[in-house]
């Protein structure tokens, strides 16, 4: 069971609505990690913002992934 409970569709606010349209369009149901997330709105909102803008990079995938990682490791992350 989780420890924060998700935010089911019909329980979401307004501006949550539109992020889990977009989800359950292109995935067929929305990730759990963003039903969490819509407890906080404007986090989720500002979080698909930032999403948004790392996708448009011009830097190749690969290439974008290898910086994640190697900032991840330079920074003693865990996860």
């Amino acid at each position: 069971m989780a420890r924060i409970s998700y935010v089911e569709k019909d329980q979401a606010a307004s501006e949550v609505q539109p992020i889990f349209e977009r989800f359950a369009k292109a995935l067929g149901r929305v990730p759990n990690i963003f039903k969490a997330m819509a407890h906080a709105p404007v986090f989720l909102q500002k979080f698909m913002e930032f999403d948004g803008a790392m996708r448009s990079t011009k830097l190749d995938r690969k290439l974008r992934e290898l910086a994640y990682l190697k900032t991840s490791q330079v920074n003693h992350c865990d996860y």
